[in-house]
């Protein structure tokens, strides 16, 4: 068939049309499923980004009103639904100090000597050590091993701020996150800190990020 049959019989024109329909169908599959998985997470986010899509699908199937539509919603919950929002962790926790780590969790070297470290040692760019949780003073102690040292229990997790200066709190206290529970020394600024659940120690930096 030759180009002037075809554009006789409208052949172009159909070809277009039928692509555009595919792009339609596509999109609208793709939204369909994104409402299936919005249900599944259940939250007032999830059900205005269903309510909107589901409008939008009734309203037009334009690819390009429909796309508008899933970007302009998901970024308006995307911070606030299960699949796309920090931990929870990460919002119950927060850093002792700002600086850099020293020594990170894990297997370590010291000379000829390898040993496991249970927690991190941070260089602090202040004296003020805060606590990263809420929680009860269990122990305020000093050995060879941590110096000066506070124990902090917080729902099963056992948090250990060691290297400690001076200390501000005492055995009993009722703390916050954020609250001030000592101050390191002045030369060194050397925070060690451990935090042990069900006896087994937990990398703190999936509890929260140290800024320099």
């Amino acid at each position: 068939m030759n180009r002037i049959t075809k554009k006789k019989f409208g052949i172009k024109r159909k070809e277009f049309f039928n692509k555009k329909l595919a792009i339609q169908v596509l999109f609208s599959i793709v939204l369909v499923a994104a409402v299936i998985v919005a249900k599944k997470v259940d939250t007032d986010y999830s059900k205005q980004f269903i309510s909107t899509t589901e409008n939008k699908i009734d309203e037009s199937l334009e690819p390009s009103s429909i796309k508008q539509t899933f970007l302009k919603v998901f970024a308006s919950i995307k911070d606030k639904i299960p699949f796309t929002s920090k931990s929870e962790d990460k919002l119950e926790f927060a850093a002792p100090v700002n600086g850099k780590i020293m020594q990170k969790y894990g297997m370590a070297k010291k000379g000829e000597k390898t040993y496991y470290n249970h927690g991190l040692d941070i260089l602090s760019n202040t004296e003020t050590v805060k606590s990263i949780s809420k929680g009860i003073v269990a122990v305020v102690d000093n050995n060879e091993k941590l110096s000066n040292y506070v124990v902090v229990i917080d729902d099963g997790k056992t948090i250990i701020y060691g290297q400690i200066n001076e200390i501000l709190v005492e055995k009993g206290d009722k703390i916050s996150k954020g609250d001030i529970i000592g101050a390191l020394s002045d030369e060194s600024k050397l925070l060690h800190l451990e935090v042990w659940e069900n006896g087994e120690s937990i990398n703190p930096t999936k509890l929260f990020e140290i800024n320099e």
